[in-house]
Protein backbone atom coordinates (compact mmCIF):
# COMPACT_ATOMS: atom_id res chain seq x y z
CA UNK A 1 0.00 0.00 0.00
CA UNK A 2 1.37 3.41 -0.94
CA UNK A 3 0.65 6.54 1.05
CA UNK A 4 0.25 9.97 -0.48
CA UNK A 5 2.98 12.60 0.06
CA UNK A 6 0.50 14.67 2.11
CA UNK A 7 -0.19 11.76 4.44
CA UNK A 8 3.54 11.04 4.84
CA UNK A 9 4.23 14.71 5.67
CA UNK A 10 1.40 14.78 8.20
CA UNK A 11 2.66 11.54 9.79
CA UNK A 12 6.24 12.90 10.07
CA UNK A 13 5.06 16.14 11.71
CA UNK A 14 2.81 14.22 14.09
CA UNK A 15 5.69 11.91 15.05
CA UNK A 16 8.05 14.85 15.67
CA UNK A 17 5.50 16.61 17.87
CA UNK A 18 4.90 13.41 19.81
CA UNK A 19 8.62 12.81 20.32
CA UNK A 20 9.14 16.43 21.43
CA UNK A 21 6.37 16.17 24.01
CA UNK A 22 7.97 12.99 25.39
CA UNK A 23 11.24 14.84 26.01
CA UNK A 24 9.60 17.46 28.24
CA UNK A 25 9.99 16.55 31.91
CA UNK A 26 6.91 16.45 34.09
CA UNK A 27 7.03 18.06 37.51
CA UNK A 28 5.32 17.34 40.80
CA UNK A 29 4.87 19.46 43.90
CA UNK A 30 7.77 17.54 45.43
CA UNK A 31 10.03 19.33 42.95
CA UNK A 32 9.53 22.48 45.05
CA UNK A 33 12.06 21.05 47.50
CA UNK A 34 15.05 23.39 47.78
CA UNK A 35 15.68 27.13 48.01
CA UNK A 36 14.20 29.57 45.51
CA UNK A 37 15.11 33.25 45.06
CA UNK A 38 13.17 35.93 43.19
CA UNK A 39 14.78 37.16 39.99
CA UNK A 40 13.17 40.59 39.93
CA UNK A 41 11.29 42.94 42.22
CA UNK A 42 11.70 42.76 45.99
CA UNK A 43 14.20 40.15 47.19
CA UNK A 44 12.23 37.17 48.46
CA UNK A 45 13.08 33.54 49.08
CA UNK A 46 11.05 30.37 49.46
CA UNK A 47 12.57 27.28 51.00
CA UNK A 48 10.79 23.94 50.83
CA UNK A 49 11.72 20.73 52.65
CA UNK A 50 10.27 17.25 52.19
CA UNK A 51 9.11 15.82 55.52
CA UNK A 52 8.93 12.17 56.55
CA UNK A 53 5.12 12.08 56.19
CA UNK A 54 5.46 13.03 52.47
CA UNK A 55 4.31 16.59 53.07
CA UNK A 56 6.37 19.70 52.34
CA UNK A 57 7.20 22.41 54.84
CA UNK A 58 8.13 25.82 53.54
CA UNK A 59 9.05 29.28 54.63
CA UNK A 60 9.02 32.56 52.81
CA UNK A 61 11.69 35.00 53.94
CA UNK A 62 13.84 37.95 53.04
CA UNK A 63 17.28 38.96 54.26
CA UNK A 64 18.01 41.86 56.56
CA UNK A 65 21.78 42.13 56.80
CA UNK A 66 22.96 38.64 57.71
CA UNK A 67 19.64 37.67 59.30
CA UNK A 68 16.66 35.91 57.76
CA UNK A 69 13.35 37.67 58.33
CA UNK A 70 10.62 35.02 58.05
CA UNK A 71 7.49 36.47 56.48
CA UNK A 72 5.39 33.31 56.31
CA UNK A 73 5.47 29.59 56.90
CA UNK A 74 3.79 27.18 54.51
CA UNK A 75 2.85 23.54 54.34
CA UNK A 76 1.75 21.35 51.47
CA UNK A 77 0.07 18.11 52.47
CA UNK A 78 -2.54 15.67 51.29
CA UNK A 79 -5.78 15.79 53.27
CA UNK A 80 -8.81 13.71 52.36
CA UNK A 81 -7.10 12.71 49.10
CA UNK A 82 -6.40 16.25 47.91
CA UNK A 83 -3.42 18.61 48.18
CA UNK A 84 -3.84 21.49 50.63
CA UNK A 85 -1.59 24.56 50.79
CA UNK A 86 -1.53 26.15 54.26
CA UNK A 87 0.07 29.52 54.88
CA UNK A 88 0.67 31.35 58.13
CA UNK A 89 1.70 34.96 57.51
CA UNK A 90 3.65 36.79 60.19
CA UNK A 91 1.40 39.16 62.17
CA UNK A 92 -1.81 38.20 60.32
CA UNK A 93 -4.94 36.14 61.02
CA UNK A 94 -4.20 35.92 64.75
CA UNK A 95 -1.34 33.52 64.01
CA UNK A 96 -3.67 31.00 62.35
CA UNK A 97 -2.91 29.15 59.12
CA UNK A 98 -5.12 29.75 56.11
CA UNK A 99 -5.85 26.66 54.01
CA UNK A 100 -6.14 26.67 50.21
CA UNK A 101 -7.37 23.46 48.55
CA UNK A 102 -6.05 22.30 45.20
CA UNK A 103 -8.69 23.21 42.62
CA UNK A 104 -6.87 22.43 39.40
CA UNK A 105 -3.68 20.77 38.27
CA UNK A 106 -2.75 20.82 34.62
CA UNK A 107 0.66 20.08 33.23
CA UNK A 108 3.19 21.70 35.52
CA UNK A 109 0.78 24.14 37.19
CA UNK A 110 -1.18 23.88 40.46
CA UNK A 111 -4.02 26.22 41.48
CA UNK A 112 -5.00 26.41 45.15
CA UNK A 113 -8.13 28.32 46.21
CA UNK A 114 -9.88 29.60 49.29
CA UNK A 115 -12.79 31.75 48.18
CA UNK A 116 -13.66 32.67 51.78
CA UNK A 117 -10.29 34.35 52.38
CA UNK A 118 -10.04 38.10 51.69
CA UNK A 119 -6.72 38.06 49.83
CA UNK A 120 -5.39 36.10 48.19
CA UNK A 121 -8.18 33.78 47.08
CA UNK A 122 -5.90 31.89 44.73
CA UNK A 123 -2.26 30.76 44.85
CA UNK A 124 -0.70 29.33 41.70
CA UNK A 125 2.64 27.54 41.25
CA UNK A 126 4.00 26.75 37.78
CA UNK A 127 7.30 25.18 36.78
CA UNK A 128 8.88 26.58 33.63
CA UNK A 129 11.80 24.15 33.94
CA UNK A 130 13.76 22.48 36.76
CA UNK A 131 15.35 25.76 37.86
CA UNK A 132 12.59 28.31 37.14
CA UNK A 133 9.36 28.62 39.10
CA UNK A 134 6.52 31.10 38.82
CA UNK A 135 4.23 31.79 41.75
CA UNK A 136 1.19 34.02 41.65
CA UNK A 137 -1.25 35.28 44.23
CA UNK A 138 -4.54 36.77 43.07
CA UNK A 139 -8.13 37.42 43.92
CA UNK A 140 -11.03 35.92 42.01
CA UNK A 141 -11.90 39.29 40.42
CA UNK A 142 -8.45 39.27 38.80
CA UNK A 143 -7.69 42.89 39.72
CA UNK A 144 -5.18 42.17 42.49
CA UNK A 145 -2.34 40.06 41.07
CA UNK A 146 1.19 39.58 42.35
CA UNK A 147 3.70 37.52 40.35
CA UNK A 148 6.93 36.05 41.66
CA UNK A 149 9.61 34.68 39.33
CA UNK A 150 11.98 32.36 41.19
CA UNK A 151 15.26 30.70 40.30
CA UNK A 152 16.40 27.60 42.17
CA UNK A 153 19.59 28.17 44.15
CA UNK A 154 22.25 25.52 43.90
CA UNK A 155 22.59 23.41 47.08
Amino acid sequence: MRYSPTFRLFFMIFTLVLLQSCNRPSYSLYDLEGVWKTEEGPLFYEQWQLLSDSSLAGKGFTLKGNDSLILETMRLSIKEGNWVYEAKASGQNDGQSIAFRLQDQSGDSWIFENLAHDYPNRIIYSFENDSTLKARTENTAGNKVQDFHFKRLKP
